[in-house]
């Protein structure tokens, strides 16, 4: 996509996002006024590098949802847009914990969004939150929200593999009208379902290190079509 800038990285390190509970901070941020103990928070960690990508206090957002179809099974995109920096998180389309999570935040009309920035060397890090609106209604991934589960680790095998193609970030479109994307992140999202495909010693380093095993279809020219499915500006 044009204007989006691309940089090399280490292809063995990949962005782990989160989802935690509210009721676990040991102090809430002034956008979580109104928002109940349960809500869960979708975390997101962010290079010092990175940090200016995510300096902004006001413009606009928006928040949503997709369908990525990879031979290993079908991915949920949770997708969040700061003016022109636009963010993925990657995860199972049938995990019971993500459709919770969504539940949640479509009950409560809002998302609570948290990005760890980290500081440099010596400094420390601080966190950016975002309480984006949630699309209303149903959505058009929910028919998939009951079907088989995948293999965990092989469609954790196929999501690495993605986050590592630069595939999405160069078919990244805006989904705000009127502002290019300038900058585009992927995190896999870890939950319960895939705690087993990492090692947890190194979930404290953020992005950590992951070896994906590839099996001999994987290691064919990737190939993934990104569905858009629902928005909330």
């Amino acid at each position: 996509m044009n204007g989006i800038e691309v940089f090399d990285m280490n292809p063995s390190l990949i962005a782990i996002g989160r989802l935690e509970l509210l009721q676990s901070f040991e102090s809430r941020p002034n956008q979580a006024i109104g928002l109940p103990g349960d809500m869960p928070v979708l975390m997101c960690p962010v290079a010092s590098s990175d940090a200016d990508c995510f300096a902004t206090k006001e413009g606009r957002g928006n928040f949503g949802f997709g369908t990525i179809r990879l031979r290993q099974g079908l991915v949920q995109s949770i997708r969040v847009q700061v003016n022109d920096v636009q963010i993925y998180w990657l995860t199972d389309m049938t995990d019971p914990e993500v459709w919770a999570a969504i539940e949640k935040w479509r009950k409560a009309k809002q998302a609570l969004v948290q990005f760890n920035v980290r500081g440099q060397p010596g400094e420390p890090g601080h966190s950016v939150f975002l309480k984006p609106g949630v699309p209303q209604g149903a959505y058009r991934n929910e028919e998939f929200r009951d079907a088989a589960a995948p293999s965990s680790e092989t469609l954790w095998d196929g999501m690495a593999a993605l986050a590592q193609s630069g595939i999405l970030e160069r078919q990244a479109e805006t989904d705000i009208e009127g502002v290019p994307l300038h900058r585009v992140f992927v995190n896999l999202l870890l939950t319960a379902r895939f705690k087993l495909c990492v090692d947890a010693d190194n979930l404290v380093e953020m992005p950590m290190r992951v070896q994906p095993a590839y099996s001999t279809q994987s290691e064919q020219p990737f190939q993934g079509k990104v569905n858009r499915d629902s928005t909330a500006k």
